[in-house]
């Protein structure tokens, strides 16, 4: 059996108002993010991943499950909200 690290990664948003007020383009990246989110999670990469509640200083977090720091980082390079 192949051992399992976690990576813990915080993003933010390029603006504080982003989680109260996303424009079009935000709100498909964030839809976009979620499916990208769910195929990790049904892939077993993803461990747990959502969005802080603090407007002030808004985050989300997300953690991977994988062998390689490597691999983290390039899952984490393909995610739309990253790549945008």
């Amino acid at each position: 059996m192949t051992k399992k690290n976690y990576f813990y990664v915080v993003i933010r948003p390029l603006r504080q108002d982003f989680l109260t007020n996303p424009d079009e383009t935000e709100t498909k990246i964030m839809s976009d993010h979620f499916h990208y989110l769910k195929s990790l999670l049904e892939q077993k990469k993803l461990y747990l991943a959502g969005p802080t509640l603090i407007l002030e200083d808004p985050f989300g977090l997300i953690i991977l499950e994988t062998e390689t720091e490597e691999e983290a980082r390039t899952l984490l390079e393909n995610d739309p909200s990253v790549k945008a």
